[in-house]
């Protein structure tokens, strides 16, 4: 790839900013290489992608890539951060899109490189991600790598995936511009709140603790350029109802009221990872939401927990007590302020049941919640992490220990030991406040009782929820295949079948409307999820 003369001088300047310190020769990482004709800056410009992802587990930088192909790259985010962000669209040609899978993720053309710069702890995005997809909801995936951009060794980032509708990512119906009337036209539409308004509106009703704020909803899917005035008006009315439903006197009324148009374990899920994670841009910042064909709205999914998880003081959110959702009420002058619907549906007795229920359940030994299970995630990350020196690297590189970035608690951790001991310390604090809150021993459906064997990795189970057919698809090995229940939410069991192959469906159109338990056993043990029936 040959510089001219004026971009080699600008790459120089651009480099110059950035000071040396560490070098990357073998890593137990992928290493991600990035190297563009001109510097990688706001504005999306060509270059080349190398990934060595060797199958030994050992990558040096001088390997062959096991990946290489054309890009188009832009940074994104923070853009006082040294240590920059990237989004990043796979080419077969110039501004020409391209799927292709990228370490063992599905195949697809949009992708993210985050730095999390100020996260020390390099694995609260990982966490959050990996907790949410264990409780049945879509996550992001995200890989751990080291990443060089034009020779600079710039540390360790998550490369994973953009939310994006696809039937690998967030599986929803795929709208045209002939969409335009009856159940077509119902999904699937992506928003954010609080992203501006350019392809959307301002919510009738404003946050608690308002003065001049307002909630703003932009559509992300379909764009801009695709959608069409029937459906922007169609998704902007569903909003619009959901919320005036919300309001009502009658909100909790399980006919009439808010859950015509709003999804409960989808809002109780939700509810639940930003008040454990206690994330200070929980349902303000970084919120996406999301509504399928024929189906009811829900919020996710979960993006950008960098500062979440007792990373930053402000608004409170270092404490390991209190309620997340009212923010308000502690920082009444933030831009930013979480839509109504959250405090209110903790005044619904009936919903608040739902989520203690859930997250009762999370909670017991070997579920999603459990402690041991948390700090398991965490230490197996912290020691890949570490195993080569991709830590003392990356703050080689980025020496930012004792240094501010986001108001940060204080004392600050001095080294990565320190940060993770005191992420696991803010962990046990939390969840022991949040028992004391949530926690029921009696008046809960009982649920099916499992094995403490995790085979979520060997399983897909999808649509959920569904209306009719679910599809299990098995990527593991067994000479005696699998069994495959689905049990009602008390307990008893409604159907059974055998399978020995990779895929297999069910179809649970005859069941009513609820929750339902569906068991996979195999000889290496067995799992249980939940499944929503609509």
């Amino acid at each position: 790839m040959n510089l001219s003369k004026r971009a080699f001088f600008s790459l120089i300047v651009i480099l110059s900013t950035i000071q040396t310190r560490a070098q990357l020769t073998t890593t137990n990482l992928p290493i991600v290489i990035i190297t563009s004709v001109n510097p990688v800056d706001s504005v999306q410009a060509q270059a080349s992608l190398s990934i060595v992802d060797n199958i030994s587990g050992t990558n040096n930088i001088t390997d062959p890539p096991t990946f290489t192909g054309m890009i188009g790259i832009n940074t994104r985010g923070n853009a006082s951060y040294n240590k920059k962000s990237y989004t990043v669209e796979t080419w077969s040609a110039p501004t020409v899109s391209q799927n292709v899978p990228i370490l063992s993720m599905p195949a697809e053309n949009d992708w993210v490189l985050l730095a999390a710069y100020p996260d020390r702890s390099l694995l609260r995005n990982s966490i959050t991600m990996n907790l949410h997809e264990k409780m049945g909801r879509y996550a992001p995936r995200m890989k751990h790598c080291e990443v060089v951009v034009n020779g600079q060794y710039m540390g360790i980032y998550l490369f994973g995936e953009k939310i994006k509708r696809d039937s690998l990512r967030l599986d929803l119906a795929k709208l045209t511009n002939l969409d335009n009337f009856g159940e077509n036209m119902t999904g699937g539409y992506i928003l954010k709140v609080n992203e501006g308004v350019g392809n959307g509106w301002i919510s009738m009703i404003a946050p608690p603790y308002a003065t001049t704020q307002q909630i703003k909803f932009n559509i992300d899917y379909p764009d801009l350029s695709d959608i069409t005035p029937s459906q922007k008006a169609y998704i902007q009315s569903y909003i619009d109802s959901f919320e005036n439903a919300m309001n009502a006197a009658n909100f909790q009324d399980t006919t009439l009221g808010w859950r015509r148009f709003g999804a409960v374990n989808g809002f109780a899920d939700f509810m639940i990872m930003n008040e454990v994670s206690r994330n200070n841009e929980a349902y303000r910042k970084n919120m996406y939401m999301f509504k399928d064909k024929s189906k009811k709205l829900r919020p996710g999914p979960l993006w950008a927990f960098d500062i979440a998880w007792n990373n930053t003081q402000s608004c409170a959110g270092s404490k390991d007590t209190g309620w997340t959702f009212n923010l308000g009420g502690t920082c009444p002058l933030e831009s930013d302020l979480a839509p109504f619907w959250f405090s209110k549906l903790l005044t619904d007795t009936s919903f608040v049941k739902d989520l203690r229920c859930l997250y009762t359940d999370y909670r017991k030994p070997g579920n999603v919640l459990d402690t041991a299970k948390i700090f398991f995630n965490i230490d197996s990350i912290n020691t890949r992490l570490n195993a080569q020196g991709a830590v003392a690297r990356n703050f080689t590189q980025w020496p930012i220990w004792g240094v501010p970035i986001v108001n940060e608690p204080t004392p600050m951790a001095a080294n990565y030991a320190e940060e993770v001991a005191n992420l696991k310390q803010f962990i046990r604090k939390r969840i022991i406040w949040l028992d004391s809150k949530w926690i029921l021993n009696t008046g809960c459906p009982a649920p099916l009782a499992v094995s403490d064997i995790d085979l979520i990795n060997l399983f897909a189970i999808y649509p959920n929820p569904v209306n009719d057919i679910v599809n299990i698809s098995f990527s593991g090995k067994s000479k005696n295949g699998y069994n495959v229940s689905v049990y009602s939410i008390q307990g008893s069991k409604i159907y059974s079948s055998y399978s020995k192959e990779r895929s297999t469906s069910i179809n649970i159109s005859t069941l009513p409307k609820g929750m339902y338990l569906l068991n996979i056993t195999t000889d290496k043990g067995s799992m249980t999820r939940k499944i929503v029936k609509e």
